[in-house]
């Protein structure tokens, strides 16, 4: 499938889809498309495996400049990423805790950041999310 194709197919009908497998660069005009169908940049993980390595970060490479020191960054994405990163360790039972915490916290309409239609911050996001690990 063309990547034009695919992204057209992604907004218009997302769930012929299930898992995704492409070379990098189209991973990342991919990426950018289902960020943005599922709520933006802040709230998707993404992961990238080789033979010998694998990174994880944000699915989109945002370079967040546009709200750099401004407490509104939303922290999600990164966890849900380290998360990720637990689990290929197998360390799932880290992963799982930190992960619920993180779901929990977006329950509460407080937290959520700008990019989510919130006025929450940063380190309120954060504060959440320890709360609830607190819980765990």
């Amino acid at each position: 499938m063309i990547v034009d194709n695919t992204t057209m197919q992604l907004v218009s009908r997302p769930q012929q889809f299930d898992v995704m497998v492409m070379p990098n660069l189209y991973g990342n005009i991919v990426n950018n498309v289902c960020a943005g169908l599922v709520g933006g940049p802040g709230l998707v993980p993404g992961a990238n495996y080789g033979h010998d390595y694998a990174v994880f970060e944000t699915a989109t490479r945002n370079t967040g400049k546009s709200i750099a020191n401004r407490n509104v960054a939303n922290p999600t994405a990164a966890l849900l990423a380290a998360c990720m990163m637990l689990d290929h360790l197998r360390l799932h039972n880290h992963a799982s805790t930190i992960r619920q915490a993180v779901l929990a916290s977006l329950d509460d309409p407080r937290t959520h950041t700008p990019d989510i239609g919130g006025q929450g911050t940063t380190s309120g996001a954060v504060q959440s999310i320890l709360s609830h690990l607190g819980r765990a």
